[in-house]
């Protein structure tokens, strides 16, 4: 068993060294051209390089429509602060809900994109179907924002 994944990591190495013998490939960490590469590491940064299958043209249709739903809400939320900012001159009432409303829906929905953005990597690796519910949980966080702000700020 030993053996038999030995040679399978001699052999992945041995096509990775043809594979870029003569062709200019950037390393994806550090852009390095791996040009010649004689093993399967990148000289410049040490990342461990590896030839694999991969899909033309990515699915990422339910990411980004996350990610502009989320993104949405979070620059409504901050637009509207800067505007209060710039617009309020010592004036009371409705401001106290207005900085409230905004900063709470400012912090939910940037805590959200900044998660949507970590896991980016592990959500793509979860099935359509899935992504395709998240997309739609991220646009009903930002309508949920939006309503609170339309309902509690007059």
């Amino acid at each position: 068993m030993g053996e038999e994944l030995e040679n399978e990591t001699m052999e992945e190495r041995d096509f990775l060294r043809r594979y870029l013998a003569g062709r200019d490939v950037a390393c994806p960490r550090c852009e390095y051209n791996l040009r010649d590469l004689e093993g399967d590491r990148c000289p410049e940064c040490g990342d461990q390089i590896v030839v694999r299958v991969n899909s033309v043209e990515p699915r990422l249709g339910a990411l980004i429509s996350g990610l502009v739903g989320l993104s949405a809400g979070t620059g409504l939320n901050g637009l509207l602060l800067i505007y209060w900012v710039f617009t309020s001159h010592g004036r009371s009432g409705y401001e106290s809900q207005f900085i409230e409303c905004n900063s709470v829906g400012l912090v939910i929905e940037g805590v959200a994109l900044l998660a949507w953005l970590k896991l980016w990597r592990k959500t793509r690796s979860r099935p359509q179907w899935e992504q395709r519910w998240m997309s739609v949980g991220c646009w009903v966080l930002t309508a949920a924002n939006l309503t609170y702000f339309i309902l509690n700020v007059k």
